[in-house]
């Protein structure tokens, strides 16, 4: 009965020893997502700079022949 025991607890530390030295795939998973996300924020910041570039564009040209045809 106590060698049960005995392997049980060292079976237990074992384990917990190795557990530090794992990856951790939550971790790992958690860094991709960040990744990610921070892309996306990117992209839709630059999309978002260019459609206002391009609608001032638009109006800027619209202005010019509204002009043009004015005169």
């Amino acid at each position: 009965m106590i060698f049960a025991i005995v392997a049980v607890i060292v079976i237990a530390v074992v384990l917990l020893i190795l557990s530090f030295f794992m990856n951790d795939k939550f971790d790992e998973l958690e860094s991709e997502l960040e990744q990610i996300s921070i892309s996306t924020m990117q992209d839709n910041y630059q999309m978002k700079k260019k459609i206002k570039v391009l609608e001032e564009e638009l109006l800027t040209n619209d202005f010019s022949e509204d002009t043009v045809h004015n005169d």
